[in-house]
């Protein structure tokens, strides 16, 4: 009877590894979809500050895109029966074009959100050799000289701050919204050009003051177009299909200079208007937030995974180790806190920014789980080792978050090291003695 009874619990006792084992395998992945639901919440919360921020630019600016000036010529052909058979115009580019400028960042908050603003002070300087680029284009077209514009094409008109004065050559032309006619541009302003038929050339310049939200950019349209920009900002991102040639970043902002040629370009400096394919040749910079919460957070949960699994490695080896039963309930719980700590560092950040709510999240949960780790485990020792671990793991991630470039090396780095400790300090366990002494034990017992 007695043997009988040994070798009903020596199976028990040779399968408790295995079952607890499966056990924390489907706790982990219950948790892990807790976590996942938590990164569906930081990309809803993610979403609802990019509304917002559109819903404030909406009313001051949103992303701006300048092209201009431009001159557009009215034409028509003559058929042989002298019958108008086609209506356009003809645009011509600058010859030389200055941009100029400087982006001041304002912040501006609905709630808990905030949208990046700025406030633009451009000045555009242009040269148009008007004879010779008619003289490389028309043949049989007539020109309509009286009825010729510029155009200045602004993406947001709204965003205009000050009324725009273009001065072409000692005239100052008067500007209105629309391009009077032309259909190359969406949205822009436009005023009629004064005897342009009797300049070989002509000087136009002109400031403005725009309002945008996030990015600014330009269309080279100059046969040589020469960029400036200027910030307070100090996190910019350029982009377009040109990079700056020159720039400088630095804490008190940057400046940056663009120089462009006609052989850059895929359009020319005089065409028709079925010719056009100037919209998707800008330039510029984008004002970017250096510390976006979501971000972290998004990259922050991305390792919840790592940090569950390697918890319960730890409690797994305390009952190896140290001898001692853990309820999977009470793994449940641990991993809970876990789980809630990613929720807690989401919360907080919105209002305390991510780094101390990291800090704060961290501590209280290494507290709560190291208290109620000591009342069923009992032992002080045991206590501070688990505190120790989490605060090693909460720690490294912390670092890895900080460090954007070389975020993947250092995490595939200290993986290796965190699984070599592992190797090194279980490699003299044998987990059949372990089952065999559990076995030993309950048959004193009986």
């Amino acid at each position: 009877m007695k043997i009988e009874m040994v070798s009903s619990q020596q199976f028990n006792s040779r399968t408790n590894l295995m079952v607890k084992s499966i056990i924390i395998f489907f706790l982990v992945i219950i948790l892990f979809a807790l976590t996942n639901a938590i990164s569906g919440l930081v990309y809803e919360r993610s979403q609802n500050k990019n509304k917002i921020g559109n819903e404030i630019a909406s009313s001051w600016g949103q992303e701006q895109t300048i092209t201009g000036p431009i001159i557009a010529i009215p034409y028509h052909k003559m058929d042989q029966k002298g019958i108008n058979s086609i209506n356009g115009f003809l645009y011509l580019m600058p010859d030389q074009l200055n941009i100029g400028g400087k982006m001041d960042p304002e912040i501006r908050s609905r709630g808990i959100y905030q949208a990046l603003l700025y406030k633009s002070s451009l000045n555009f300087k242009s040269t148009f050799n008007i004879k010779n680029k008619i003289k490389s284009k028309v043949s049989s077209e007539i020109l309509d000289f009286k009825r010729a514009t510029v155009i200045i094409g602004i993406s947001d008109l709204t965003g205009i701050r000050n009324p725009i004065l273009l001065h072409c050559n000692e005239s100052q032309i008067s500007l209105v919204s629309g391009t009077l006619g032309s259909d190359m541009l969406s949205s822009g302003v436009s005023g009629y050009l004064p005897s342009l038929d009797q300049k070989d050339s002509i000087d136009i310049h002109f400031s403005i003051d725009l309002n945008g939200y996030q990015s600014l950019s330009c269309i080279p349209v100059g046969k040589n177009t020469s960029i400036n920009l200027q910030s307070s900002w100090s996190s910019p991102s350029f982009f377009g299909q040109f990079l700056p040639q020159k720039r400088e970043i630095s804490d008190k902002g940057f400046n940056a200079d663009w120089q462009v040629l006609e052989q850059n370009r895929i359009f020319n400096s005089v065409f028709y208007d079925s010719e056009s394919k100037i919209g998707s040749s800008g330039i510029g910079v984008r004002l970017i937030e250096p510390v976006d919460s979501y971000l972290k957070n998004e990259r922050n949960i991305k390792y919840a995974l790592l940090i569950i699994c390697l918890c319960f490695m730890c409690y797994f080896f305390i009952e190896i180790f140290f001898k001692i039963r853990i309820h999977p309930i009470q793994y449940f719980l641990i991993g809970a806190a876990l789980t809630i700590f990613y929720l807690l560092i989401l919360s907080m950040s919105e209002h305390v920014g991510f780094n101390l709510s990291y800090f704060i999240s961290s501590a209280v949960t290494i507290f709560i789980i190291v208290y109620y780790s000591h009342s069923f485990l009992k032992r002080l020792r045991i206590a501070f080792i688990i505190s120790g671990v989490l605060g090693l793991l909460f720690g490294y991630v912390f670092i890895i978050l900080q460090l954007e470039d070389y975020a993947l090396i250092a995490g595939s780095i200290g993986l290796f090291v965190i699984l070599a400790i592992i190797m090194m300090v279980t490699r003299k366990i044998n987990y059949y003695e372990y089952e065999s002494e559990k076995i030993s034990n309950e048959s004193k017992e009986i």
